[in-house]
């Protein structure tokens, strides 16, 4: 065996670690080519069609009175006069389709390079039966399917530990995501009027970390631990002008089998500051600093045939949908608001069949800006998942789904949904 020198950990710095995980990436590639010198390209992905329909209650309080309003666009205050709504769509489920394209070197003083592209393109139009753009504006001209670039990375690995450098799954919240029963699922539809994927229980459990750029560097397996940090691409947390540093992540993680059992677990971290400008927000002529702070944590177990999983996060300026970005990350002051939540699901596999139940809630909590009469902010999503996913192939799934789910605001008004969603899922 080569021993380890300093040059090969150069190496390594200028190739970057391979993502080991990254939502809905296959785990193997299903065409292999080689070249000459010891390279290889392989292909990888997956088809995702679902029927969805979702019938969405009326905007009510505890008492029953109906409010003639409906959510806005984030879907965390209402306006605007609407009533019960029934949908029916053909589309993707949380995760869209995958084609990923895959290069790997040969070995190079002890150093393994490879790079991705995964592109994940989706079925449905937006808004439009007939679409003939690739947008989602659900027009004629911009209504057609989407492809969104979720990957673009290179990597290298070594005994020095893994480095990735490009566009990847982010590390905060990353395994609370990949552990969601609902991810080869629907789960609750974003919308069911436009483009893009559904929720499963992003925002039911979890908030959506996305995929950024980054530089990020993965320690060694030692003993089933692994620790990772990461130098990604900032937000603008809720709005912010100012934004003059990075956003910093770090992983621990565990893994083991123990041969009667097996065990996946992590806890993470998220820090990343920005400033509102002084002419905006800031009448005192000075910058407004506002901050992202949180962690996020999990643990997964299989006991033969039983799979059990409880997540969590929480922190101030996270939101409570997506990550950072969402309007409840800030309150009207430019204060940032506390939310937490949690995730836990319950498996059973029978043969080609697995079946499971799951629930998730997320809460975010007033500020002192919030309390004033009137406030119609949102406070808590909540929802439960029952799901069948049976393997007729190794590569062919067919998943059944039933969710129930409800938004909670703070001047006690509600609105449910009951969604049913039947699909399958081919991956190559």
């Amino acid at each position: 065996m080569k021993r380890f020198s300093f040059s090969s950990a150069i190496l390594g710095l200028m190739g970057c670690a391979a993502l080991a995980l990254s939502a809905a990436t296959p785990a193997h590639a299903g065409f292999v080519v080689g070249g000459e010198n010891g390279w290889q390209f392989s292909v990888d992905g997956m088809i995702n069609v679902f029927m969805v329909y979702d019938a969405k209650s009326q905007l009510h309080y505890k008492n029953g009175q109906v409010i003639p309003s409906e959510y806005s666009p984030d879907g965390l205050n209402y306006y605007n006069l609407a009533s019960e709504r029934q949908s029916f769509r053909i589309r993707t489920g949380l995760l869209p389709s995958i084609f990923g394209f895959n290069v790997k070197s040969p070995t190079i003083n002890g150093v393994d390079y490879a790079a991705r592209l995964g592109l994940y393109p989706q079925i449905q139009n937006s808004g439009t039966r007939v679409g003939l753009g690739p947008g989602t504006g659900g027009d004629l001209t911009s209504g057609g399917t989407s492809i969104d670039i979720r990957e673009v990375f290179f990597t290298a690995d070594g005994k020095f530990g893994q480095f990735l450098i490009g566009r990847a799954l982010n590390l905060f919240e990353g395994k609370n995501i990949l552990t969601d029963m609902t991810l080869m699922g629907n789960g609750v539809p974003l919308n069911m009027t436009g483009g893009g994927v559904d929720l499963g229980h992003i925002g039911y459990g979890y908030t959506y970390t996305s995929f950024g750029p980054q530089f990020r560097y993965t320690t060694p397996d030692m003993s089933g631990f692994k620790v990772a940090f990461a130098i990604a691409d900032p937000s603008n947390i809720g709005g912010a002008k100012t934004i003059n540093q990075p956003r910093f992540e770090t992983e621990l993680s565990y893994a083991k089998d123990f041969g009667a059992w097996k065990l996946n677990s992590w806890l993470a971290g998220l820090y990343q500051e920005a400033k509102f400008n002084a002419v905006d927000n800031a009448y005192d002529g000075t910058l407004h600093k506002v901050c992202s702070l949180a962690g996020a944590g999990g643990m997964q177990a299989w006991f033969g045939p039983v799979e059990f999983l409880i997540s969590g996060f929480g922190g101030k300026g996270i939101g409570i949908q997506l990550t950072q970005v969402d309007g409840a990350v800030l309150d009207d002051a430019n204060k940032e608001r506390v939310s937490y939540g949690g995730l836990t699901h319950l498996t059973y596999t029978i043969g080609k069949a697995k079946i499971g139940a799951q629930y998730g809630i997320n809460y975010v909590d007033r500020t002192d800006a919030d309390n004033v009469p009137g406030f119609a902010g949102i406070k808590s999503k909540q929802a439960v998942t029952g799901g069948v996913y049976y393997n007729i192939t190794k590569s062919l799934l067919l998943v059944g789904e039933y969710t129930w789910a409800m938004d909670q605001y703070y001047d006690s008004a509600r609105q449910t949904q009951n969604i049913v969603s039947l699909g399958t899922i081919f991956t190559w």
